[in-house]
């Protein structure tokens, strides 16, 4: 009998590499690659590091169905990108993040752009009902923040303020 072929698991690196200079949904080859790239990439890089972590993805902007975006336009505007249902010790009930691509100028972007306040406003609800929730910009900044909530050391919580926005 022929062995069947198993799905082989690539890294983040790995799948950055081989994908990064492909052509996005429009046709266009991307020089830097976008935001929802840089997520999936996030998302792939979690699933291989922390197998077991219950988390969910925000589906904003990915082509949904007429009744999908029906059922999706019914939530509030600026929810987070990911959700970690992950207690840290006593203090938090789980992590939000509000993803950025990499460059972006988050602070900046919260004085002068609407829909970066309503995600902030959103992100401070959270922090209201025991949720860390933050925005980071760029994949390696999002590790460095989950790689510190998922290993709740001393150090963590100084990790997550250095690589994430507003401080808390």
């Amino acid at each position: 009998m022929a062995k069947s072929k198993q799905p082989q698991k690539i890294t983040s690196a790995e799948f950055q590499k081989k994908y990064a200079a492909r052509t996005n949904i429009r046709g266009k080859v991307q020089k830097t690659p976008s935001e929802t790239v840089e997520q999936g990439w996030l998302t792939t890089w979690v699933k291989n590091t922390y197998p077991n972590v219950c988390f969910t993805v925000d589906l904003a902007g990915l082509n949904l169905s007429k009744a999908q975006r029906a059922i999706y336009s019914q939530r509030k505007r600026g929810h987070p990108d990911l959700m970690f249902q992950v207690w840290y010790k006593d203090d938090y009930c789980g992590l939000a993040i509000e993803f950025k691509k990499t460059g972006i100028n988050v602070p900046k972007m919260c004085l002068t752009e609407e829909h970066f306040k309503e995600q902030l406003e959103y992100l401070l609800a959270l922090r209201g009902v025991q949720w860390l929730a933050v925005f980071v910009a760029g994949i390696e900044d999002a590790k460095k923040v989950i790689a510190a909530y998922m290993e709740a050391n001393e150090n963590s919580i100084e990790t997550i303020k250095k690589h994430s926005y507003p401080t808390f």
